[in-house]
This record gives structure tokens, sequence and C-alpha cells, in this order.
């Protein structure tokens, strides 16, 4: 299934092109490789049905994203008040819990620095926003995506 993913990613970045493909399988072979070999799969699957409303959720978020720097650059006064937060994340470890990692980076104002077991390390642009809220929220849309429940974690986040 990787295979057949990153050919369509080759296929689109070549224009269909048909010279191109023997390049592509010198990229795509040891890709595909290294991705198997760094990330085994972990038997969760994504349920297709959720793919389109995560997918409208995700861009919105990300629109909302590009505002925000855009009003913070036109109001460079804006205060804002930079830190890290480590939360304590409820999903399942594996891909729901990549996913979260790396989507909170595309999201208005957060940053995944480092993902360890369940403790999550994100920068934020402004501590003083209710950052957790929005890791919350982002959690739940992954545990839909993925069909899996989120665990209450023991203690909430901490800023630094």
């Amino acid at each position: 299934m990787r295979l057949i993913l990153l050919a369509a990613c080759w296929l689109i970045l070549t224009d269909g092109d048909p010279d191109g493909w023997l390049f592509g399988l010198a990229v795509i072979l040891p890709v595909a490789y290294a991705w198997h070999r760094f990330f085994p799969p972990t038997g969760f699957r994504i349920r297709a049905l959720q793919i389109p409303l995560f997918a409208g959720w995700f861009a919105g978020q990300s629109l909302l994203a590009g505002l925000d720097v855009a009003r913070r650059l036109v109001l460079p006064a804006l205060p804002v008040q930079p830190g890290v937060m480590h939360i304590i994340v409820g999903l399942p470890e594996g891909s729901p819990r990549w996913l979260l990692a790396n989507i909170l980076s595309l999201l208005p104002g957060t940053l995944s620095v480092t993902l360890q077991g369940a403790g999550l390390e994100l920068h934020c642009l402004d501590t003083r926003d209710d950052n957790l809220s929005g890791v919350r929220r982002a959690e739940a849309r992954v545990a839909a995506l993925f069909g899996v429940p989120v665990a209450t974690p023991a203690t909430e986040a901490c800023r630094v």
C-alpha cells in the first residue's frame, strides 16, 4: 500500500510523464523501505468516512493559522509570550500520536518539539492562549479519524 501511495505521489509530481519512472523507482523503493523500517505498521487504520470531516477541519484550522500569522506580521506590536508546554497525550501509541504531533505543527500558534511516549513537548507562540484546549480538540479529531478512544491523562500540562 505504501508503494502504491508513493507511486501515486510520483505520478502527480511528474504530471504522468513516463520518462521519469526510471528515476522514480530509484527514489520510491528506498523511501518505501525506510518508511517501513522506521515507521512499521501499527495496526491502526484510518476510517474512510472520517477523512472528509478531518480534512475539512484541518483545512479550516490551517486557514486560521495563516490568518493568525498574517495578523501578527501586520501588527508587530501584538503581544506574544512564547514558551514550551509539556502535555500528556491520551491517544494510543503509534500512528495516532504521530499524526497529532505533526498536525499540531500546522495549527495556529503551535509547533511540536518532541514526542516521547505519551509526553509531547509543544512550543507555543503565546502561552497565555488556551493552547491546551486546541490540543485536546485536535486529539479528539485524530481519535475520530482512527476510531480509537482518548484516555484521560493523569496530568494535564505544565508550562515552562
